[in-house]
């Protein structure tokens, strides 16, 4: 037995192993646990071994995020990025005051705007040509499917009222016929196609960004939920993604889902996704470890309920005729994830609808069910039938939810539960329901969707009520009315769904996301107790530390770059 390079000891460590929940000590060498409770540290202490005292602070198994978009995340950090406030004046200001230091932008780009914010919901050109009229202006939403645009933007794409909606598309126009300057789903496309061209270098930095800033959040692994070239995405993101494993770049264990594209030939895609596994493969041979893996495939099945995408078995409510949009047919889907699992793929389907999650669920059951070890997951699931739950139970199917989502905002409130039936909203974010079906939850942020903190996302699964800070849930009834009382879960089935069972959605539950002996050091200190403090104040704790492989990659009041 080696001597530890550092011991952990001195407060309450949460392991999230069932057979081991808390001890008080934990000794690691070369990156990875070699003991743990008091006894057991002290018998591998030498004389160089560092004791770090917790001083009653709480350390846990670092954070995974089993669906997050990095690339899109991490460029909005560089752009007119909106996500950290709220309301229709500050937007305005905020894309006034971008305008005004960066006069040599061709085109301006932003992101991360909500809806709700908007007299009926939804922006209009006419908005942003207030603050920005001499050039084209692009603004994706905060949930990626809906994208803001100027009157210019629209003249610079030949938008009119005689353009079509693209396939898989929308074009949102007024009364009279004249484009809003909303373009839903693949219409983004007429627009974001003249963009300037994002390089794989630009790409990179985005990822780099994005890692470090997962670490201040005690975030050690993720899975991008979408690698290729997708919808919203600039350029192709595999090769930044193969560059930076081979030079060592992540300090972290990523997942790559490398995206299904519904206009690639299906013989000639599955050939490209499984080169791009064995290159990836390969890397991770030749060095032992290139921090990324890819395991896999990445299908958008439809959109979401906010612009009346994503596909519901009945219709919305006020639009009779109006049920979503799929973007495969059932046999379609079926081919698709016949052929993706017969070559040893794991499967990710976006299905934010109840008919989506059923044609999903379909698909990843047929031919008796999903092969053995396999990790096939629906996101999402924002309306889930009962009977869909049990089968998914059934056949081990991951619910890979985002906890953020469930809580009574003004988005949900004012822009989607209008739209919904009262026995649609009664099967909206059942955590509880899915629980007690026998569905593994596994959470994930959808950033830049929502916010990544896992913090706060246990905060919203405990209590279904926005955390105290969240800038998007500030209103009286996102902070104290929770979303369908009764569907919360309790603090430690929270906790195992952004460690055990987020790092199992990803692949790596082997090597990370619980602290037993043999798995990597990959931990969080927190400067409170989850399992002490009111449950009301569980958005309020803060990271303090963040150790991946044994590096302390984060600590408060400091942050360094991820790359080596």
């Amino acid at each position: 037995m080696p001597s530890a390079d550092r011991i952990y000891r001195g407060g309450t460590i949460h392991t999230v192993d069932s057979s081991n929940p808390t001890t008080d000590a934990v000794a690691i060498a070369d990156g990875q646990i070699i003991a743990l409770g008091a006894a057991d540290c002290d018998s591998v202490a030498g004389s160089d071994t560092e004791v770090v005292g917790l001083s009653g602070r709480t350390l846990i198994p670092a954070f995974h995020d089993a669906h997050v978009h990095p690339v899109l995340g991490g460029i909005n950090l560089v752009h007119c990025n909106l996500d950290d406030i709220h309301g229709y004046r500050a937007y305005l200001e905020r894309i006034a005051e971008y305008v005004r230091n960066h006069p040599e932008d061709e085109w301006v780009i932003g992101a991360g705007w909500y809806g709700d914010v908007f007299e009926g919901g939804f922006p209009h050109r006419h908005d942003l040509d207030s603050v920005i009229s001499d050039r084209p202006a692009v603004f994706d939403s905060h949930d990626a499917h809906g994208c803001w645009v100027n009157t210019r933007a629209l003249e610079a794409a030949g938008i009119d009222r005689e353009t079509p909606d693209p396939d898989g598309g929308r074009i949102v126009r007024d009364e009279s016929g004249e484009p809003t300057g909303l373009l839903f789903e693949t219409a983004a496309e007429l627009v974001k196609n003249l963009l300037p061209a994002t390089t794989s270098s630009d790409v990179e930095q985005a990822l780099a960004s994005a890692q470090e800033y997962f670490h201040s959040l005690g975030i050690v692994g993720w899975q991008d939920a979408g690698v290729g070239v997708l919808t919203g995405s600039p350029v192709d993101t595999y090769p930044p993604y193969l560059s930076m494993a081979e030079g060592g770049a992540f300090n972290s264990k990523v997942t790559v889902a490398l995206w299904w594209d519904r206009d690639v030939p299906y013989a000639e895609q599955i050939e490209t996704l499984k080169e791009r596994r064995d290159v990836i493969r390969r890397v991770e041979s030749d060095r032992g470890f290139g921090g990324v893996q890819v395991t896999v495939v990445k299908i958008m099945l439809d959109g979401v309920c906010e612009n009346l995408t994503g596909a519901l078995k009945r219709s919305y409510r006020g639009h009779d005729h109006e049920h979503g949009l799929l973007m495969f047919t059932a046999d379609e889907l079926n081919e698709i994830t016949r052929g993706v699992e017969r070559h040893g793929f794991d499967i990710h389907i976006h299905a934010v609808g109840d008919q989506a999650l059923k044609l999903a669920v379909d698909a990843l059951t047929q031919e008796d069910g999903p092969a053995p070890g396999r990790r096939h997951q629906i996101a999402h699931l924002d309306i889930a039938d009962p009977e869909d739950l049990a089968r998914m139970a059934s056949s081990e199917l991951i619910a890979n939810v985002q906890p953020l989502w469930a809580r009574r905002d003004s988005v949900l409130v004012e822009t989607k539960l209008p739209l919904l039936h009262d026995d649609q909203q009664a099967h909206h974010f059942t955590f509880a329901t899915m629980r007690d079906a026998g569905v593994r939850l596994a959470f994930g942020s959808d950033w830049p969707v929502s916010s990544p903190d896992p913090i706060w996302g246990i905060h919203v699964a405990v209590n279904r009520t926005a955390p105290p800070a969240d800038p998007h849930g500030q209103d009286e009834v996102a902070q104290n009315e929770p979303l369908l009382p009764g569907e919360e879960i309790t603090v430690e089935e929270a906790l195992r769904a952004y460690t055990f069972e987020a790092a199992r959605a990803n692949s790596y539950e082997d090597v990370s996301g619980s602290i037993e002996v043999g798995k990597s050091a990959d931990f969080v200190i927190l400067d409170s107790d989850p399992f002490d403090v009111e449950q009301r104040q569980l958005g309020d704790i803060r990271v303090e530390t963040t150790i991946s492989a044994g590096e302390v990659v984060y600590q408060r009041g400091w942050a360094r770059s991820a790359t080596k």
